[in-house]
């Protein structure tokens, strides 16, 4: 688990809650709204509107300043230079308190990637595996079939790796419905894979797998119909709502 992983269990937990009486494409336009108003709340908390619409207000007066001198273009270098600082203090005010506001977001994002991004197969299907190196022969392995709503299955399947001459060189459970199985990475501190890893030592560095992606919207293409499409929707539409109703600069 990395450092950005921290709050899943919390995230699990009450999507566990919601899904007792909600579908999941209810739930995710719940985490939408959730995400907007907790990005917007926290933005307005950590950042100084008053000294922003300060800012702004005098950055809008530099810029008409400039706009309506008509003399040698020397002359106009303090009116630029004032303009350019003016803007660069505006977003020096607003950057930090962005970043920060938009680290619960991320968290969120990241758990809903593997919770509602894709599925394990219906029992009796396999799912097209690919390694790295591509001489290495890999199969599927299906002990028990996902429930209906939950992306897990009762018994984890296996992806079972094997050399050309047929000897077992990996054996890997999929405790999450996750495509990518990698080596530890410097990044997986901050995003880990909830599948696990492969190990350090091994001759297998990658495995990709073609697993069925959930689909969410009940129109147009292929990949416009997975929990991206839904939940940035309601994000977007609600942080602008926010910041309209609440006027956050």
């Amino acid at each position: 688990m990395g450092l950005l992983d921290l709050p899943a269990p919390l995230f699990a937990w009450l999507d566990g809650v919601l899904g007792h009486f909600m579908p999941a494409t209810a739930r995710l336009v719940v985490w939408g709204i959730a995400a907007a108003i907790l990005s917007m709340a926290l933005y307005k908390a950590l950042s100084s509107q008053e000294r922003i619409t300060v800012t702004k207000m005098k950055a809008a007066e530099a810029r008409r300043a400039l706009d309506a001198y008509d003399g040698e273009f020397a002359g106009a270098w303090p009116l630029i230079r004032e303009t350019l600082r003016l803007a660069l203090r505006q977003i020096g005010l607003v950057i930090g308190p962005a970043v920060a506001a938009s680290v619960p977001v991320l968290c969120l994002i990241i758990w809903l990637s593997t919770a509602y991004g894709h599925s394990f197969p219906a029992p009796g299907s396999e799912p097209d595996i690919r390694t790295v190196p591509q001489q290495l022969q890999a199969r599927w392995v299906d002990e028990g079939g996902p429930s209906q709503e939950s992306a897990a299955p009762s018994q984890p399947p296996h992806v079972v790796v094997a050399d050309a001459a047929g000897r077992i060189v990996g054996d890997f459970a999929l405790s999450a419905p996750v495509s990518t199985l990698h080596k530890r990475v410097w990044w997986n501190a901050l995003l880990g894979n909830p599948a696990g890893y492969l190990p350090e030592g091994s001759t297998l560095d990658r495995i990709e797998i073609d697993l069925p992606r959930r689909e969410y919207v009940p129109f147009g293409p292929s990949w416009l119909r997975g929990w991206e499409t839904l939940f940035f929707t309601v994000l977007i539409a609600g942080s602008v709502a926010m910041k309209i109703g609440f006027r956050i600069e």
